[in-house]
């Protein structure tokens, strides 16, 4: 993996834990195309910006803080990365806390994430690239 693609995946999710979505927007490809296998039931690909920012205040919205701590980024070879994190978050009003792991799916163009998959346990990441999980 070229070791940009690695920073441009950890600037992502550093910017997305200080809050700054449209810093982590900026770092994806205009016609980015996002994925959620995971947070959501609807799975359908989104595309363009625009929509991913709609996305992300939705499903935001029921939670004060949300980290996604990158703990490891496996390189996949040629455009692509599966990045393994840690997720923790906390509900608004009821202060349930929500700790898990998960993969993300990074498939990059010119420098930019082209296409972001993610998927809701590691396994499932590991899966969907042919590794075991």
């Amino acid at each position: 993996m070229s070791e940009e693609y690695a920073e441009i995946a950890r600037a992502a999710y550093e910017a997305f834990n200080r809050g700054d979505l449209d810093g982590m927007l900026d770092l994806c490809a205009p016609d980015i195309e996002w994925q959620d296998r995971g947070l959501s039931l609807d799975t359908s690909v989104m595309t363009g910006k625009g929509p991913v920012r709609a996305y992300f205040d939705t499903v935001m919205e029921p939670w004060d803080e949300v980290r996604r701590e990158p703990e490891e980024i496996i390189d996949l070879g040629g455009d692509r990365v599966l990045v393994l994190f840690r997720t923790s978050a906390r509900g608004k009003g009821s202060g349930v806390e929500v700790d898990a792991r998960a993969g993300d799916l990074l498939t990059f163009r010119e420098g930019r994430v082209a296409r972001w998959i993610g998927y809701p346990d590691r396994a499932q990441a590991l899966n969907a690239v042919g590794l075991e999980g």
